[in-house]
């Protein structure tokens, strides 16, 4: 069956009282949108994405217009970006563990797979010499990982991803990078992954980092050739964009400084609460934790599978994200991007959880 079995997980077993399997941050309500007459727009020239939001687009990650392809989220925008650019049959080499969506899409395309991993005892931090022995031969279209990682929340510096680079062009093939969580490092965050080169296709969105997946604002940063491409693959499922999410689109990024002060306000005393929480119970868990991030990827001890906990928790009101769905059941994923309350009840529960036995 073609989908993702972790996306219609979540669709129906993910959400909880107190939700740590959010893969990110607390949804904005109309409040917290401030927009004027005029903001909100049913219809408008958008045929290849309204040009104001793609004028907005191109400003806050400094690249041309023509750069610039919008999609509906970024899982809408990676599968658009990896529809344009494999074929059936098509070699892709996609990091481990992976964001399960990720290899679905590609799966969906008829890809066949290499992996590399990205290792705990490593940091989750990938070898570019891996890279390079799975690249060798050149068979290789496309590389596919996420920075900062998806379960881990671990950000790759701008000379790993610079060498990976490297290691992807002299290997032929294309680098996309799914950085959808680049912008909760705030003025830390790096320049898009964009920049590292011609052959580098970076995607990202609204969503995670600002809590406004409701309107499905995404998009693919590209060179221009690629960047075409991908817009001719979209026409194969749209005629034009939703322009009352772009219209109102524009209006978010007029505001972004608001947006960033909100997912600080709930991230900082967050990931204060995680540290102390992982120190508390390191006789139960292993963790590298990120200095900034939503979420991470806790490896249990005492236990070979996230399963069982993930069960117990649902009788409390509480969600995690069990590590089958990133191919080690020893792990889970720990979100963090909800209500500091929610939080600190969230984790009393998972201490009793790891305790339960």
């Amino acid at each position: 069956m073609k989908g993702s079995v972790y996306m219609r997980w979540a669709k129906d077993h993910a959400a909880a009282r107190y939700n740590l399997a959010n893969s990110g941050l607390l949804g904005c309500t109309t409040e917290d949108l401030p927009f004027a007459q005029g903001d909100l727009l049913v219809n408008g020239p958008n045929r290849d994405g309204y040009p104001p939001l793609v004028e907005a687009i191109a400003a806050k990650y400094e690249v041309p217009t023509d750069r610039v392809v919008t999609a509906p989220g970024a899982s809408g925008a990676n599968f658009l970006a990896f529809s344009a650019l494999v074929y059936a049959g098509d070699e892709v080499l996609v990091e481990r563990p992976v964001y399960e969506p990720i290899l679905a899409a590609l799966g969906f395309l008829g890809a066949r797979f290499r992996r590399f991993e990205r290792r705990f005892e490593n940091g989750w931090r990938p070898d570019p010499d891996d890279i390079r022995r799975q690249l060798a031969g050149g068979r290789v279209r496309l590389v596919a990982l996420a920075n900062p990682h998806n379960p881990s929340g671990v950000l790759l510096s701008p000379e790993e991803m610079g060498e990976i680079a490297r290691v992807t062009a002299d290997a032929g093939a294309t680098l996309v990078v799914d950085e959808v969580y680049r912008d909760v490092w705030f003025e830390q965050a790096p320049p898009s992954h964009v920049h590292l080169g011609d052959h580098v296709v970076a995607t990202n969105s609204l969503t995670k980092s600002y809590g406004l997946s409701g309107l499905r604002c995404g998009w693919i940063l590209a060179a221009p050739d690629l960047a075409d491409r991908m817009r001719k693959a979209k026409d194969l499922m749209e005629a034009v964009d939703s322009m009352p999410g772009d219209s109102l689109s524009v209006a978010a990024f007029r505001h972004l400084p608001r947006f960033e002060a909100r997912s600080r306000a709930l991230l900082d005393p967050n990931i204060a609460q995680v540290r102390a929480f992982l120190a508390d119970h390191a006789e139960w868990l292993d963790c590298v934790v990120p200095e900034r991030s939503m979420c991470v990827f806790p490896r249990l001890k005492k236990e070979e599978d996230s399963e069982p906990l993930h069960d117990w928790l649902r009788g409390r009101e509480t969600s995690i994200v069990p590590g089958k769905f990133f191919e080690d059941r020893r792990f889970f994923r720990l979100g963090f991007a909800v209500k500091p309350e929610d939080v600190a009840a969230g984790l009393k529960n998972l201490s009793e959880g790891l305790r339960r036995s």
